[in-house]
């Protein structure tokens, strides 16, 4: 899988979770069976939606084992890689290369600020070196708290190892313009993703080559339908999908959608009696 290029609707996928925190297996189990049958081109776990970065070792550890197991080799599985350090990242991405999974994921470290944008360099660097998958940089300065410019993602996007970067800066005039610089998408160094789902319409008109959802495990298939309109360059049933999707997620969402939203998908997935509880990481609430 990993030599294939990433593109199409990822879905990154929230953690089942027991009353004490610990993996639901079974419910992991459905919820896999459920986004493969739903046609979803790739799974992402241990992201933001799949709290990754609040979850114990031996948590991570049994989701990701779980997740190759059960998806066997049908779709790429991406798993995240996110710590406070450059040496923590480098563990984590460690055990992820030795499960089987096609693609590591990672964020540049959050809590601190780094001090200078060479500094992210230097920490991809050594993740880069450490590792065999192909690597995917995530950049969500909303959740990490040091932003990225254009420039510093391009130079990722052309780092020996790197693949793909999956945009969720919502800054739009940035993706934008690195979609510019590689206007043909066979001659880009990597596949470009937008995370941000309110533009999901018009970054792949635009030319992005898929993108990655959090909210959208409870809408694949509109989400599906958004993609093949967009990719044909059917503009008007595009913005029609984006629109439709965008009233559904909030509201699914409401009334809190910035304070309950990791809840708020996992109720619904429970409703649908895809997962078995909405159990979530404290101090979220449910």
């Amino acid at each position: 899988m990993s030599s294939e290029k990433l593109e199409g609707v990822i879905i990154a996928i929230p953690t089942p979770l027991t009353k004490e925190e610990n993996i639901d297996v079974c419910s992991l189990k459905n919820l896999l069976e459920y986004c493969v049958g739903e046609g979803a081109n790739g799974i992402m776990i241990l992201g933001t939606m799949g709290e990754g970065a609040a979850l114990l070792d031996k948590e991570r550890k049994t989701l990701i084992n779980t997740t190759v197991e059960q998806v066997g080799g049908r779709i790429p599985i991406l798993a995240t890689a996110s710590a406070v350090s450059t040496r923590k990242t480098i563990q984590q991405a460690i055990e992820i290369d030795r499960s089987g999974v096609d693609y590591i994921v990672c964020t540049s470290p959050f809590y601190y600020k780094y001090p200078d944008p060479e500094s992210l360099l230097t920490h991809m660097e050594r993740i880069d070196d450490a590792v065999e998958r192909p690597l995917i940089f995530y950049n969500a300065p909303i959740f990490t708290g040091n932003p990225v410019s254009t420039d510093l993602l391009e130079k990722i996007l052309n780092m020996k190892n790197v693949v793909g970067i999956k945009d969720s800066s919502c800054n739009y005039s940035n993706f934008v313009q690195l979609l510019r610089n590689y206007p043909d998408k066979n001659q880009r160094p990597g596949t470009i993703m937008q995370g941000d789902e309110s533009v999901f319409d018009s970054s792949l008109l635009f030319g992005a080559d898929g993108i990655i959802s959090g909210g959208g495990v409870a809408f694949i298939r509109l989400l599906k339908q958004l993609y093949t309109a967009a990719i044909t360059n059917d503009r008007l049933n595009a913005m029609k999908h984006q629109n439709n999707f965008t009233t559904q997620l909030l509201e699914l969402l409401s009334p809190n959608p910035q304070r309950n939203w990791v809840y708020s998908i996992k109720k619904r997935l429970a409703d649908k009696n895809i997962i078995t509880n909405p159990y979530v990481t404290a101090p979220f609430l449910s």
